[in-house]
């Protein structure tokens, strides 16, 4: 008969060495792990996620189409993007206000919302440069809501903060959002007035256009008094 082949018997590891062992079992998943990690950084710093793209400079033709060569609704709403350029844009609004007479004479200039659209957004706009485009375009032609824009930025300015501004219409003042509620005042053109909520829908009430009608809840600046002043038909701030 052929010896009984030579049985291995496993030997008992000590604790240190049984340590040892898982360490080194689990050392690959370790080095992945840190190597996750560490790529995950580097993509991080050198590839933020949320990273916003480099702006491209504004120019003169892509402010005059948006501005000036559109409809009524169209070019009013842009006012709102005009506002949030901020400085950068200051120049490009004073160059179009400056052209208003060659706007004015073109098919169709008289249809859209310059130049009040552009005054709008100067008196959002804070700044001395702003306020300046604004005091001269005044002098040159006394123009009634160039005043009303001025006394917007300024009053903007004194209370730090955009919560504030200037009524640009004849309004009433509601005791709540609802054309059917109790007048309050009749207020006129350059009141002062500190917004507290724009666009309040009453879903039971039609508006001008269709659809909702809508309020502002402000306070009377400064005597407080509290209302809603009920938005127009083309659902733009009544506000400058």
């Amino acid at each position: 008969m052929s010896p009984d082949p030579i049985k291995k018997i496993p030997r008992k590891s000590s604790g240190k060495g049984s340590l040892q062992a898982k360490i080194a079992d689990k050392a690959p998943i370790m080095m992945m792990a840190g190597l996750t990690f560490w790529s995950m950084l580097l993509v991080t710093v050198f590839f933020p996620p949320d990273a916003p793209l480099a702006q491209k400079p504004l120019t003169l033709q892509e402010v005059e189409k948006r501005m000036v060569q559109g409809g009524y609704l169209d070019t009013l709403r842009e006012s709102y993007w005009a506002a949030a350029q901020g400085e950068a844009i200051v120049p490009l609004l004073a160059t179009l206000l400056k052209s208003r007479e060659k706007y004015q004479a073109a098919p169709g200039g008289a249809t859209g919302a310059f130049p009040f659209n552009v005054l709008w957004a100067l008196a959002h706009i804070g700044g001395a440069h702003s306020l300046k485009v604004l005091t001269d375009y005044y002098a040159d032609i006394q123009d009634e809501t160039a005043a009303l824009a001025i006394k917007g930025h300024r009053l903007r300015a004194a209370q730090k903060s955009g919560a504030y501004g200037i009524l640009i219409n004849e309004a009433v003042l509601l005791s709540r959002p609802s054309q059917a509620a109790g007048r309050l005042k009749q207020l006129r053109a350059g009141q002062q007035v500190k917004i507290l909520k724009e666009r309040i829908a009453n879903p039971r009430e039609e508006g001008p256009r269709g659809g909702p009608a809508l309020f502002d809840r402000v306070k009377l600046w400064p005597s407080g008094e509290p209302g809603y002043i009920p938005r127009a038909g083309d659902d733009f701030s009544p506000f400058i």
